[in-house]
């Protein structure tokens, strides 16, 4: 079940990257909106960007037209999909239900962090992926403790916004 509702999750990131990069197209300042741009083609064409450069984007999205109370309906929605939440939903609502579960999230890389990874078992490790949108079913240990810890250290450079 979880390969099958991992393609349900990956037929959702092609528009919630169309969206970002109808976002970007918007956003006024040149280099910013150049940087978004390389990092969506980036990723379209199937490599994996370094934290660094997320890291280098992420004051785009607080405040300006990508904040996640901003974003076009639409986008809101197939990012809902990709977390498993109801699109089916009025858009202030959508809105509402993603900030809470990206804040919830965030929440708990904060705790994992403080608790370690070491401490999961390798059940709890691969849910800890998988909620965070990893297909762990085919990864090792190593791979997904790897993974973990890259997107905890980003995770925890965010603000909630």
């Amino acid at each position: 079940f979880l390969d099958a509702y991992d393609s349900i999750r990956r037929g959702s990131y092609p528009a919630v990257l169309r969206g970002l990069a109808l976002a970007a197209q918007s956003l006024p300042e040149p280099r910013p909106r150049q940087l978004l741009q390389q990092l969506c083609a980036q990723v379209q064409g199937g490599a994996r960007p370094q934290p660094a450069q997320l890291l280098a984007v992420r004051d785009l999205f607080s405040g300006s037209l990508l904040a996640l109370n901003r974003l076009q309906v639409d986008h809101v929605r197939a990012l809902s999909q990709v977390l498993f939440l109801t699109p089916h939903l009025p858009g202030f609502l959508l809105h509402r239900r993603l900030r809470s579960h990206v804040l919830e999230i965030q929440q708990l890389d904060r705790a994992l962090l403080r608790l370690g990874l070491g401490q999961l078992s390798e059940e709890e490790l691969r849910a800890a992926c998988y909620l965070r949108g990893l297909s762990s079913t085919h990864l090792g240990r190593a791979e997904c403790w790897a993974w973990l810890e890259q997107w905890l250290g980003l995770s925890c450079e965010l603000q909630g916004t």
